[in-house]
C-alpha cells in the first residue's frame, strides 16, 4: 500500500464517482479502477458498492475513509513542517548577548524584527560576556552571538563566520550637574584630573586592551579609579556622580537618568559589532537570522523617532 492508493481512495471516496475522481486527479480512470482493486484486495474487504451510476461507500469504506483522511492531513502537515524547517521558517536560535551590547537599541529592533517576520522560529536568548559567547557558539551550545570586533581574534575566525551589524563609538557619561556637561564635547587632556569609572579587563581584556591603547596614543590618560564589571554599574556610579565613565554607544544616543553623553574630540576609537555563527553550520533559520539582522536600516528606523540623550 502506498501513498497513491489512499489518495486515490479519498478522491473516490468524497466524489462517490470514479469518473469525476479520475479528472480531479488526472489519472486516466482504468489505472484508477486498477489501483483500487488492488488496494482492495490487499485490504481484504470491498471499500465500495457499485452502483448502476457511481458507486458508494460500503461500511468498511467510510471507517476506512475517516481513517485515511486524518493520515494524509497528518502527512501534509508533516510535509508542510519540513518544507517550513528547511527554509528557515520554523526552529529555535540561541543568541548569546552581553549587557553593553544588549544596551544598543537597533540590537532590540533587529530582534523585533526577525520575530515579527518569522514567527515559527524560537529565539532563545542567553545573557553572557563575549568571551563565554565565543567559546560556546565553538562547542555548539550556541547558534549565534553579537560581541564587539575586540573580542574576536585570529584563532576565532578559524571556525567562525562574522557579519557588521552595527558600529559603537567611545563617549564619555558625565552626571547632569558635573561642570563638562554642558560642553559640545571635551578632550582627553581635559580629563586627565577627572576620577575615571573604567571595564574590568577580566571580563573583556580585547575591548579593555583597545580602550587603554587608544588613551595611551592621545598622550593623556585618565586618572581610574573603579574598574567595573558591567555598564550598568558603570553608569549607575556615575549617575551618582562618583567620576566620569567611558561607554561605547551607537546613535541614536541612549537615554539614562542623570547622564549626558559627550563626544571625545582626539579619542579616534570605535567598535564594530559583529554577529558571529559557527562557519560550519548551515541552518536555514540561522541563515535567516543572519539575513534580517544584517540589514542596516534598523538604526535608520529608529533615528527617525527616537530622540538623543540632552
Amino acid at each position: 500500500m502506498e501513498l497513491r492508493h489512499l489518495r486515490y481512495f479519498r478522491a473516490i471516496g468524497r466524489e462517490e464517482h470514479f469518473g469525476r475522481a479520475a479528472i480531479a486527479l488526472r489519472v486516466a480512470q482504468p489505472a484508477l479502477t486498477r489501483q483500487i482493486r488492488d488496494l482492495e484486495a490487499e485490504l481484504g474487504v470491498e471499500l465500495f458498492e457499485r452502483l448502476p451510476r457511481g458507486v458508494r461507500l460500503s461500511d468498511a469504506g467510510r471507517v476506512f475513509l475517516a481513517d485515511v483522511e486524518e493520515i494524509l492531513a497528518q502527512v501534509d502537515r508533516a510535509v508542510n513542517r519540513a518544507k517550513r524547517l528547511g527554509s528557515g521558517h520554523i526552529g529555535t536560535i540561541r543568541v548569546g548577548l552581553s549587557e553593553i551590547i544588549a544596551a544598543h537599541e537597533f540590537i532590540s529592533y533587529g530582534l523585533l524584527t526577525f520575530r515579527e517576520s518569522e514567527p515559527g522560529v524560537a529565539l532563545d536568548l542567553r545573557s553572557m560576556g563575549s568571551i563565554a559567547q565565543i567559546a560556546a557558539i565553538k562547542d555548539g551550545t550556541l547558534d549565534a552571538g553579537i560581541v564587539y570586533d575586540a573580542h574576536v581574534d585570529e584563532r576565532d575566525e578559524e571556525a567562525l563566520d562574522q557579519a557588521v551589524i552595527g558600529t559603537g563609538e567611545i563617549m564619555l557619561a558625565v552626571h547632569r550637574n558635573h561642570r563638562l556637561a554642558e560642553r559640545e564635547s571635551v578632550s582627553m587632556a581635559e580629563l586627565a584630573d577627572e576620577p575615571a569609572l573604567w571595564p574590568e579587563r577580566r571580563t573583556a581584556p580585547g575591548y579593555y586592551d583597545r580602550l587603554m591603547a587608544a588613551c595611551l596614543e592621545t598622550g593623556s590618560m585618565p586618572r581610574i579609579v573603579q574598574e567595573c564589571t558591567t555598564n550598568s554599574i558603570l553608569l549607575s556610579l556615575v549617575a551618582v556622580g562618583m567620576g566620569v565613565g567611558f561607554v561605547t554607544v551607537t546613535r541614536p544616543l541612549p537615554s539614562a537618568p542623570n547622564i549626558r553623553l559627550l563626544p571625545i574630540t582626539d579619542l579616534d576609537l570605535t567598535f564594530d559589532v559583529l554577529l558571529v555563527w559557527r562557519n560550519r553550520d548551515r541552518s536555514a533559520a540561522l541563515q535567516r537570522f543572519v539575513q534580517v539582522m544584517s540589514e542596516r536600516d534598523h538604526a535608520a528606523q529608529l533615528l527617525a523617532g527616537v530622540p538623543s540623550t540632552g
